[in-house]
């Protein structure tokens, strides 16, 4: 993208992301555990977790990350430092997401921590450096770890009444 950029004038821009999180249900990812546990909660009260207590990782609402998107590509070309960005809204262990969680629904865990995902999650980075998008294009999150739990717990309550909903409120864009 730099390249393209600096050599033919490309107006190119990309994001990584962190773990991405939203109503939708799971499909087995490293960092699924953050969205099953919100299942896990309201169904049975119980969740198994596959990675240690204490592994880290960078996260973000899904209604952060669309804004994100939408906020980056609406920047002024001549504002941008650079191409690719990285952007990012919290980190948190499984102790700490458990814990919040706990602060709003009866929930009991038990860590049975598969070694493949284990060994994938220590591989990347515990944050997503993204101050040069704070900086850049004003990136700022709304949502937090605090604020979002009883938001997700509210959206996948209404997933398990199958009613129809999308996993973001694009109002809140």
């Amino acid at each position: 993208g730099e390249y393209y950029h600096h050599r033919y004038g490309l107006d190119f821009r990309s994001a990584r992301f962190p773990g991405i999180i939203s109503a939708t249900m799971p499909g087995g990812g490293t960092t699924d555990y953050a969205v099953q546990v919100f299942y896990d909660a309201i169904e049975t009260g119980h969740h198994e977790c596959f990675l240690s207590s204490e592994t880290r990782l960078p996260m973000m609402y899904i209604s952060d990350c669309i804004h994100s998107v939408i906020q980056m590509m609406e920047c002024p070309e001549e504002k941008l430092t650079q191409r690719t960005y990285n952007i990012q809204a919290f980190s948190f262990t499984p102790a700490e997401i458990f814990a919040e969680i706990q602060k709003h629904v009866p929930l009991t865990v038990e860590y049975k921590i598969d070694p493949i995902r284990e060994k994938i999650a220590s591989t990347w980075p515990q944050v997503l450096e993204d101050t040069q998008a704070r900086i850049d294009w004003d990136w700022n999150p709304k949502y937090t770890l605090e604020n979002m739990v009883p938001y997700m717990l509210d959206k996948v309550r209404d997933q398990l009444k199958k009613e129809i909903i999308l996993p973001v409120d694009f109002e809140e864009i």
